[in-house]
């Protein structure tokens, strides 16, 4: 397991040992769905769970998913919301033509020739925008919340997934390394690295994975985006 996939495990036990120490988030979090049944328990939900990594439990059947990101404030932090295959991620938005136009910069881009977007493909994906973010966000979000951990001062940020996909931005840009930017905090890439496990699958390859298609999060652009969405706070 990579040190981001630890760092991740470990914030997902401790979201789920802490929220049921602290009634009044939890009253807000009834509030904001409606639930009006007792706090049972929370549970890891292992890897078979769409976006959820911990599940919150109500005495009348509720069932919140707990979507769980962590970064820290001193750094200019990133958190991958998810990545799939360019034929994916082209099925569920795009078609063949913009298929393979990704591929073949992706394969260029791999290569140090070129970059991952034009300024181009600008309109197509302003006209997907809002479907990549669900996507990329959300499985259910009437029933989810997204977690946001603030590793040095130890803070859990709650908030409503209902609320985040009605507030976040959804223009569209072209950042200055090239890759998409929606609204102020998400990011669409080219996934990049070495692919350490992937070491006999050249870079321009398509199956190599750092050429997957990858959206991620800026932490701290985020939560200034998301301030009047915030749902709950409280120290670990």
């Amino acid at each position: 397991m990579n040190r981001n996939a630890f760092i991740g495990r470990n914030v997902e036990i401790l979201f789920k040992n802490s929220i049921g120490d602290n009634p009044s988030v939890i009253k807000k979090i009834q509030a904001a769905f409606g639930i009006t049944a007792n706090y049972l328990n929370a549970m890891s939900t292992g890897i078979h769970s769409e976006k959820a990594d911990v599940k919150m439990e109500f005495a009348d059947g509720h069932n919140i998913d707990a979507n769980i990101k962590a970064f820290k404030r001193t750094s200019a932090s990133y958190n991958q919301l998810t990545r799939t295959s360019i034929a994916h991620f082209s099925k569920l938005f795009f078609d063949d033509k913009m298929q393979a136009e990704l591929e073949r910069r992706f394969v260029a881009k791999a290569a140090h020739t070129g970059q991952s977007f034009s300024a181009e493909m600008l309109p197509q994906f302003e006209a997907k925008a809002k479907d990549i973010l669900h996507w990329a966000f959300s499985f259910k979000e009437s029933r989810e919340i997204l977690v946001i951990y603030e590793r040095e001062d130890s803070m859990m940020s709650l908030y409503a997934m209902k609320d985040v996909m009605k507030l976040i931005g959804k223009q569209v840009s072209m950042t200055r390394n090239g890759n998409i930017a929606i609204g102020n905090s998400v990011i669409i890439q080219r996934k990049g690295g070495n692919g350490v496990h992937s070491i006999h699958i050249k870079k321009t390859d398509l199956k190599h994975p750092g050429n997957n298609v990858q959206v991620k999060l800026k932490m701290r652009d985020f939560q200034v985006e998301m301030k009047t969405a915030l749902l709950a706070q409280y120290h670990i």
